[in-house]
């Protein structure tokens, strides 16, 4: 029945909902991509902050604090750049579970009643709160399948409270709230190529698991909504699982997520195998919770399941298609230059992919606006750019002349970030890296201050880029018997894409990538352009005033230029060759 309320409540997600589109609507304009992205979390968490102050429930507000508190665990994961933190989400469980709702019996489909004790009731729930955000955070390592499992499995879950003749008005409240803020921050959890981050897993994690407690505490017998999420999530925990035991028995681990990577190797696009993924998630959710619901229940259900998939694929499918409309695409090129439209989290997972599934060589270019031009005339570095593993858009001039040219990429990726950002990673995954390149005790720097700022970080050696030939091959064998994973290599462009094209395989090294001046940065011997500067794309002047002789690179680019408005007019005489290569 309807009451004040739940006409409260409606009022309450109404408003929240228009100040958190309005909010979008107005930042969108003026913010870069990951700095909107980050003002969504934000005004996400703080959407269900303002909705948990004006709840009336003391089980509804502690949970709805649980939630936030988890988030802002998660912010704290993004800026200490570790892991270590994780076990602050089993306090929060502990918080809740003493404060909260909690497990207290637990009761079986034929009525019978177990009743826990108050330590072993606070155990369980503590286990239960602190997993989710955990585990949803693992998922997350493949862009866009956690928020779309999440959509998926909050509506599951939430049917089955809304459909429940037991009161059941504390949960129902949360269930509303979530789906209206999923509906509001759509593009935020059903986007293919960007993962929820730390923030927004630990999150609804924990919201997801305080939910199925409210459900439990409130009558709901525990097989429904224990075994629905357990259900929904079967295939992963049973991935995970064996990704872990295979690492610690076997020299060549499964991994995680193997489904998902079966079938990329069959030739499945991205946004295509996370959503058969998740299918297979929600046709064994819904077969799990057959066991404890009744065959309307189940019905209704499978249809809400049905429902939200087709949605979703809808949206999947005019948003793509209108992307090929729009003259958008996975891998937009100017001349020989093919970039890969991809966002930072997913280059990452696809580096991870490698080194902990594949072991084989695969290089990476962070090519910009001069590199382009090259690849008119130089048909090796054309055929080496095109056969990288990754392609990742580096200078705005490149950029900016992609987006003249109707291909806009939806994300910048800085070669001196994307270095950064695989050695935090590298830290948290015992990756081995090796510093190749420089001047004289450049690479040694950069690798101490790497080490320094990602405490973890094993740089298996460092060498400076002035080595005669003749040495080539030892410094590929002391890279090999370094056992090295990732292999920096800064001798300039088009030397250092050269040298890893002939000498990778030799070093034994599963990833190359060339970071031309990065190790200068790095190492602290160049200091990166301001914000401002990068945000106008004038780092290159800044470049170019701390090193003066660069300005000879400068006198290309009106030849850059000049070529850029022919294609742009369509009268550019230059063909690509048909270079066919196995990527």
């Amino acid at each position: 029945m309807f009451n004040s309320s739940y006409g409260t409540t409606v009022i309450m997600v109404a408003m929240v909902a228009l100040i958190c589109i309005s909010i979008q609507k107005f930042f969108k304009k003026y913010l870069e991509s990951d700095q909107y992205y980050y003002l969504k979390d934000i005004t996400l968490v703080g959407a269900w902050a303002l909705c948990g102050i004006w709840m009336p429930d003391g089980p509804l507000r502690i949970t709805v604090a649980a939630g936030v508190a988890s988030a802002c665990i998660g912010f704290c994961q993004r800026a200490t750049k570790g892991k270590n933190l994780r076990f602050l989400y089993f306090l929060v469980g502990l918080v809740f579970s003493l404060f909260g709702p909690r497990i207290a019996f637990i009761e079986f489909a034929n009525g019978e009643y177990y009743y826990l004790s108050y330590f072993a009731s606070v155990a369980i729930s503590t286990l239960w709160v602190g997993i989710f955000p955990i585990f949803f955070q693992e998922i997350d390592e493949i862009p866009g399948l956690c928020g779309l499992l999440l959509t998926v499995s909050w509506t599951m879950i939430s049917v089955v409270i809304l459909s429940s003749s037991q009161s059941l008005h504390d949960a129902s409240q949360i269930c509303m709230i979530g789906l209206v803020l999923l509906l509001v921050f759509w593009s935020r959890h059903i986007y293919a190529y960007r993962r929820l981050t730390e923030p927004l897993t630990g999150l609804w994690g924990t919201l997801f698991a305080g939910l199925s407690i409210l459900g439990v505490s409130k009558g709901i017998t525990f097989y429904t909504l224990a075994l629905l999420p357990l259900g929904f999530f079967a295939l992963p925990i049973t991935e995970t699982s064996m990704g872990v035991i295979s690492a610690a028995l076997s020299p060549r681990p499964t991994g995680n997520l193997i489904l998902y990577r079966k079938l990329i190797t069959r030739g499945h696009t991205h946004p295509v195998a996370i959503y058969l993924v998740v299918t297979v998630c929600a046709v064994l959710g819904c077969l799990v919770s057959a066991i404890q619901l009744g065959m309307p229940d189940f019905l209704y259900l499978l249809a809400a399941v049905g429902g939200v998939s087709g949605v979703i694929w809808v949206v999947y499918t005019f948003k793509y298609k209108r992307a090929k409309m729009n003259g958008e695409c996975r891998k937009p090129g100017l001349w020989g230059v093919t970039v890969d439209n991809i966002s930072l989290n997913y280059a990452l997972t696809k580096v991870q992919h490698w080194i902990k599934t594949e072991r084989t060589p695969h290089i990476i270019v962070t090519p910009d606006a001069l590199a382009a031009l090259r690849s008119r005339t130089d048909e090796n570095y054309r055929r080496i750019v095109r056969g990288a593993g990754l392609v990742l858009p580096d200078g705005a001039g490149l950029i900016g002349a992609l987006k003249l040219i109707g291909t806009p990429i939806q994300e910048r990726i800085p070669g001196v970030e994307f270095t950064e950002h695989l050695c935090r990673r590298a830290a948290y995954e015992g990756w081995r890296v090796w510093m190749l390149g420089g001047a004289p005790g450049v690479a040694e720097t950069a690798a101490e201050r790497l080490a320094e700022k990602f405490p973890g970080l094993t740089v298996s050696g460092t060498c400076d880029g002035f080595f005669k030939p003749e040495d080539t091959d030892e410094i590929c064998s002391a890279i090999r018997r370094a056992e090295t994973d990732i292999l920096f290599v800064g001798l300039g462009v088009p030397k250092q894409e050269y040298w890893l094209e002939e000498y990778l395989g030799k070093t034994g090294a599963v990833v190359g990538m060339g970071i031309g001046g990065s190790m200068d940065v790095i190492s602290g011997r160049l200091t990166r352009a301001p914000k401002i500067w990068q945000k106008v794309g004038m780092e290159w002047l800044y470049r170019v005033i701390q090193e003066p002789w660069r300005w000879r690179r400068l006198t290309k680019l009106p030849l850059f230029v000049w070529y850029l408005v022919l294609t742009y007019l369509h009268i550019d005489s230059y063909k690509n060759d048909d270079i066919k290569v196995d990527k």
